[in-house]
């Protein structure tokens, strides 16, 4: 599957921007609570958003505070990324080893990617050796995605690795790290006279999407 502009076009994507950007703050708020470490002020710091698409994540980073660059396998969401934000994208396959030198970034983030790669235990290994500080994932909850998301009428067949909260728990708990938190939640959004209400809910055992937060 080439992940290019017919791509995100057909998963309209570049129209998600706003619900990106709430995902990733909710989740970062949640990962700084659950390692206890700050991970909303980014400055003097770096950061790396591995998966980045159009860059959505980047500038959230960046507005942060971050110096934040990303990588992705889609040159075309590279390009995009760049021309919305120009800061620095590398198009490199997320699966083999980073071209990124251990130990260089704060905090790496990796938002919906992980359930697309054959071997996301092996990307979670090597993500972590590129970061100083933490990890933080998310990726679709198996227990219940492909129901929700077949009912919704957006299951992306892509996805060929997802798991539960349970067994990201155990992919957790083997990783070189000091602490780790994995829970399963929900995204309630919903547009109401122009504007987005967005709220994250634990949801345990049945929530849509699993968070990872990894602290080395």
């Amino acid at each position: 599957m080439a992940y290019e502009q017919t791509y995100f076009t057909n998963r309209k994507y570049p129209h998600k921007q706003q619900l990106v950007e709430r995902h990733v703050l909710e989740v970062l708020k949640w990962a700084t609570q659950t390692l206890h470490t700050d991970l909303l002020d980014g400055k003097g710091k770096r950061a790396l958003d591995v998966g980045c698409a159009l860059g959505f994540t980047t500038q959230v980073l960046s507005g942060l505070g971050y110096q934040a660059c990303g990588v992705d396998i889609s040159s075309w969401g590279t390009k995009q990324a760049k021309a919305a934000s120009g800061g620095d994208f590398l198009v490199c396959d997320a699966q083999t080893a980073l071209p990124i030198k251990t130990g260089t970034f704060d905090l790496v983030t990796c938002f919906d990617v992980l359930e697309h790669l054959p071997d996301p235990e092996k990307t979670l290994l090597g993500m972590l050796e590129t970061c100083k500080g933490a990890l933080v994932c998310t990726t679709p909850n198996r227990k219940v995605e492909k129901p929700i998301r077949k009912l919704l009428r957006d299951y992306d067949q892509t996805h060929i690795s997802t798991k539960t909260h349970r067994e990201w728990q155990t992919a957790a708990a083997k990783l070189p790290a000091q602490s780790f938190g994995v829970e399963s939640f929900y995204d309630l959004a919903v547009q109401f006279g122009g504007k987005l209400f967005f709220k994250s809910f634990s949801l345990p055992t049945y929530g849509l999407t699993v968070r990872v937060a990894v602290r080395k």
